[in-house]
């Protein structure tokens, strides 16, 4: 019979490869496939006349359930090293995902950029989320070294520990579900070796990374 044990203390975390980004590439895949059905079905319904206020809402909440989904994908799916983003493509996903909400995303960066890039912008708007539960206006711009990040709001909810956890790089070790992504972009960029910058008040927030 075959040996076919294997030394797994040869391998190294850095090689062993993403199953979180994996896992988020599925699950979103796995996703896509019912939603879209449904918007297939729903074009034909409103084609046979079916234009109701019912029909309206209906088409609301699934093309934002679509929006969501790519989002999730650039954020938690695999950012192959060689793939690009256009500025475009991320304005139209952040339009359509923040559309009927009341928080306004002003994307100023006009560059394509590698998928991993995106990715962190990604990331870090969805932290910024957990800060603005009432809506704010959030300004994304680009220097040559960092994404940044200007939130403002009548009202922000800062979890200090998670926010300053989060500008250390060393995040509480009970982070909930609804938090996993400050877990996430903290690590991509101890990888990256990307400083993360965070300063907050009760109506502004300034984020770099």
């Amino acid at each position: 019979m075959t040996d076919t044990t294997v030394n797994t203390s040869m391998q190294s975390d850095e090689d062993e490869p993403d199953l979180i980004a994996l896992l988020g590439s599925r699950l979103c895949h796995d996703l896509v496939s019912p939603i879209g059905a449904i918007g297939n079905g729903l074009e034909l319904l409103e084609l046979s006349g079916g234009g109701s206020e019912e029909m309206a809402l209906i088409r609301g909440s699934l093309d934002a359930a679509l929006a969501r989904i790519s989002f999730f994908r650039l954020a938690f799916g695999k950012a192959g090293p060689d793939a690009v983003i256009g500025a475009r493509e991320m304005r139209d996903v952040l339009g359509a995902m923040y559309k009927d909400t009341r928080t306004r995303i002003r994307w100023m960066d006009e560059e394509d950029r590698p998928r991993p890039e995106m990715r962190l912008a990604c990331l870090a708007l969805n932290c910024l989320e957990v800060a603005t539960p009432w809506g704010a206006t959030v300004e994304v711009t680009r220097n040559p070294n960092a994404w940044v990040f200007h939130v403002d709001a009548k009202r922000l909810k800062i979890d200090a520990p998670l926010w300053q956890g989060l500008g250390r790089g060393v995040l509480p070790t009970d982070l909930k579900g609804s938090e996993v992504q400050f877990g996430i972009l903290a690590r991509d960029c101890r990888r990256l070796r990307r400083p993360i910058s965070v300063s907050a008040d009760e109506t502004h927030l300034s984020l770099l990374v």
